[in-house]
């Protein structure tokens, strides 16, 4: 009986361990990413960091201090298009190219000839 309860208590820690390894650093609830802009092009983009404020850096950092815009999100895409006269918009959605129509979309309400500056996904 004793071998039973053992082989039981080792089979449920094999898979606590294997879940945890699956959720990777940031967990099963919240797998955050940011994407940046900034003056002469500038851009940054984080993705899979387990808190709110370590993507945000993580993506101040890619502009190296230069992003003025930063935007974040969680388990999903986001991207940033940037238009010829400075204009910008910012999306957000459950695939890359989603979140980049979105944020074209609202690009196109500020300016013309909207482009795709930056993007990433933290699934």
């Amino acid at each position: 009986m004793r071998t039973a309860v053992k082989a039981s208590v080792l089979s449920v820690g094999a898979l606590v361990l294997a879940g945890a390894l699956n959720a990777g650093q940031c967990g099963y609830e919240q797998c955050w990413g940011a994407v940046g802009i900034g003056p002469g092009g500038a851009y940054g983009w984080a993705h899979s960091h387990a808190s709110e404020g370590a993507a945000y850096n993580a993506a101040q950092r890619g502009c190296r201090g230069n992003c003025d815009q930063i935007r974040t999100f969680y388990n999903t895409c986001g991207a940033i298009a940037r238009a010829s006269n400075g204009g910008w918009g910012w999306g957000w959605a459950s695939s890359r190219q989603a979140a980049e129509n979105t944020a074209l979309g609202y690009c196109r309400e500020y300016g013309a000839n909207c482009r795709v500056a930056v993007w990433a996904c933290s699934p």
